[in-house]
């Protein structure tokens, strides 16, 4: 491949992580308000299929969604284990490796999003001001997930950043680990952030819950995991920030 055909494609990978991790993210929001419980199926052919296979003797659902939500983890997390990385830099080279990763892990979580299959009977209906107040805490774990990103490069997040260097002939020298914002608080703000949006529903069916309790597991197994990496990869330093500030829930130690 030419050069400057390989920096195009470059180029069209990168934009394209930032795209479709922006889109996933809405994607996700549009999911918990309104997708989780659809009445109508979505799309329609792509449904059809999916329940002549979930359906008949017995409700399969559940197994379903379970299966779809784990197949996401597995793939989320298998990707970003350094022997994987190592074995796909023989068809991608190192600079590409955030990028590849944030667009598996979006478009997996857009599929995820809309092949889940409602499930509507309510565990809990709130009504009037603890309605309100669960809704409130739904922006607000939005609201944290936001200013999150205030102290996190999103272009790095998502690859651009590594591909932009690379075409630009720079070096980022490695940065020093320096919490800020939300970091002060809880070690994993972000997965904090979801959390909440994954729970604060005032009307919570089934299917809601079955969403919530899945990704909560898979949350705290991949926390965990990152903070063993984490702690490999930066020693002494990042063992001093562990037993100072807590993994996700900001309680006082």
């Amino acid at each position: 491949m030419r050069d400057d055909t390989r920096r195009t494609a470059d180029l069209a990978i990168g934009y394209g992580s930032v795209a479709l991790f922006v889109i996933s993210i809405g994607v996700l929001f549009w999911f918990l308000v309104w997708g989780v419980d659809r009445p109508e199926p979505f799309p329609e052919a792509l449904d059809r299929g999916i329940r002549r296979a979930t359906e008949g003797r017995g409700d399969a659902r559940a197994t379903f969604n379970v299966l779809i939500v784990l197949a996401w983890g597995f793939l989320h997390s298998l990707l970003a284990r350094p022997r994987i990385k190592e074995r796909l830099r023989r068809f991608a080279p190192p600079h590409l490796d955030s990028a590849l990763y944030s667009l598996v892990a979006s478009a997996g979580l857009i599929a995820v999003c809309l092949l889940y299959r409602p499930m509507g009977r309510p565990v809990w209906e709130l009504a009037a001001g603890s309605a309100l107040l669960v809704r409130l805490l739904f922006g607000a774990g939005w609201a944290l997930f936001a200013y999150c990103f205030v102290h996190l490069d999103l272009l790095e997040v998502t690859g651009l950043r590594s591909i932009l260097r690379q075409q630009d002939g720079t070096v980022a020298p490695p940065a020093p680990f320096h919490p800020t914002g939300p970091f002060l608080w809880v070690r994993h703000p972000v997965e904090l952030a979801f959390l909440i949006t994954f729970w604060a529903a005032p009307t919570m069916t089934s299917g809601h819950l079955l969403f919530a309790a899945v990704m909560t597991l898979y949350t705290f197994v991949g926390i965990d995991l990152e903070d063993r990496r984490t702690l490999e990869n930066l020693g002494a330093v990042y063992l001093d920030y562990v037993k100072r500030v807590p993994q996700i829930f900001p309680l006082p130690r």
